[in-house]
């Protein structure tokens, strides 16, 4: 008579437990094929515009003396703060799994970032390229 109670323990144990997967995906792919289309010294702000879109975020870096400098408040000021278009993907993969009072959780957040530098005249003057996520190249 034990068996049909410990079919009825399992099928309870069963119907307690849980499993779930997924991932959320926040913004858009980062095409990596057209970054190398980005020259620094000659390609523009409209260029970049037009090869990834509008940017996830802005920012306006300011220069900063470097310590070998006599004069820092001139070295400084001589130059014009830098212009930043950040684009970013990311991707929240989770897993969820609980059993009766067992529950394990998982979470691994992975990020593409591009991020490209402009002077004073919207010329691109340095590019930065970071990728975790493995993401097949935007079509």
């Amino acid at each position: 008579m034990s068996t049909p109670r410990s079919l009825l323990c399992l099928l309870g144990c069963v119907l307690l437990a849980g499993c779930a997967l997924g991932t959320q995906r926040f913004g858009r792919v980062i095409d990596t094929k057209r970054i190398a289309s980005l020259e620094v010294g000659v390609s523009s702000k409209a260029e970049v515009l037009r090869l990834f879109g509008p940017p996830t975020s802005t920012s306006r870096l300011p220069v900063v003396a470097s310590a070998e400098s006599t004069a820092p408040d001139l070295a400084a000021s001589s130059e014009p703060d830098s212009n930043v278009f950040v684009y970013e993907y990311r991707e929240d993969r989770e897993s969820f799994f609980t059993a009766i009072l067992y529950t394990r959780f998982r979470r691994d957040v992975l990020a593409d970032r591009l991020m490209v530098f402009f002077d004073a005249r919207d010329v691109v003057r340095y590019v930065a390229f970071a990728q975790e996520t493995g993401a097949k190249d935007a079509e």
